[in-house]
């Protein structure tokens, strides 16, 4: 799948431009690796490396916002809570583009998260599985921020509106 196909695809989540996720790697994952000390009695080891206690989305949350992003019966101009720092392109355009691809059958898309881990305080990276009516399973990774609830990272929605605006 070539960048152009996957931003025309994404186009409805990002209509912050219209969302695409031509995105190679917007984070990356950091902080200390887990701790690993001996068990006894061969009691096994976690298979989890995130740390107990550590505040990361659930897959339902982050599919939330990226299913309310390609909602094109909600105005952009009510999404701005969605993206830190709000939506980084004028609604108009935002609500133009996803009408678009809500025209060409393009949606929805359906998203699955596989792996949701920490990214610093207050942040999280998570792999995304994108499928959708004319898009093939597209990998992503993207950032969210927790900042009075789960947001897309700013970082990563100006990366998907750049992968949208160069095809």
């Amino acid at each position: 799948m070539t960048l152009k196909s996957l931003a025309t695809g994404m186009a409805a989540v990002a209509a912050i431009g219209a969302a695409a996720a031509g995105v190679t790697s917007i984070a990356s994952v950091t902080g200390a690796s887990p701790r690993v000390q001996p068990a006894a009695f061969g009691a096994p080891l976690p298979l989890d490396p995130v740390t107990a206690g550590v505040d990361v989305p659930t897959a339902d949350q982050l599919s939330t916002i990226l299913n309310t992003l390609q909602d094109p019966s909600v105005p952009f101009a009510s999404k701005g809570y969605l993206v830190e720092g709000g939506i980084p392109v004028p609604a108009s355009i935002a609500d133009h583009e996803l009408q678009k691809a809500a025209a060409k059958g393009s949606l929805p898309l359906t998203f699955n998260f596989t792996s949701i881990t920490p990214a610093g305080p207050g942040a999280a990276a998570a792999t995304l599985t994108a499928t959708g009516p004319h898009l093939a399973p597209t990998y992503e990774n993207l950032t969210f921020v927790n900042q009075g609830g789960w947001k897309l990272s700013h970082d990563s929605a100006m990366t998907l509106i750049s992968a949208v605006r160069s095809h």
